[in-house]
């Protein structure tokens, strides 16, 4: 729980993070869309530390072949960040001020979990991999 003078940032991917391809091995199945979640921790240097399957859930099913989780597990394990931050500033006041930022406070760098979900689907033959989350 935060307190009013206190703000949180969430942990920014590296621009040069890469996506998961499409496993050439199932582009000839002309599968429906599937969608692989996982869990990716992130510790207070920005490194990932974990990453494991999400619960299932309405957003994460189970079902997909094994091949679209082990390139998303590996394209996650090989991501970097800038860590999520908590800011404590001196009052709320300073706080208001910074907007979205640890501008004018004391940025503490923090560990976190996030849920990333990568949808792997073809339109017209050709493949396309969404990753949405953080």
């Amino acid at each position: 729980m935060l307190g009013e003078n206190e703000s949180f940032l969430m942990p920014l991917d590296d621009m040069k993070n890469v996506h998961p391809s499409y496993p050439q091995q199932l582009l000839g199945q002309n599968l429906p869309p599937r969608t692989v979640c996982l869990r990716v921790g992130i510790d207070e240097k920005g490194a990932v530390t974990v990453v494991a399957r999400a619960p299932v859930s309405e957003m994460c099913p189970r079902g997909a072949e094994p091949e679209f989780l082990a390139v998303s597990e590996t394209a996650a394990k090989s991501w970097k960040f800038d860590p999520a931050l908590r800011c404590v500033f001196r009052n709320a006041k300073d706080k208001e001020r910074a907007v979205a930022s640890c501008d004018g406070g004391k940025s503490i760098p923090q560990a976190v979990t996030l849920v990333y979900r990568f949808r792997f689907e073809q339109t017209d033959g050709k493949p396309t991999v969404h990753v949405i989350g953080g």
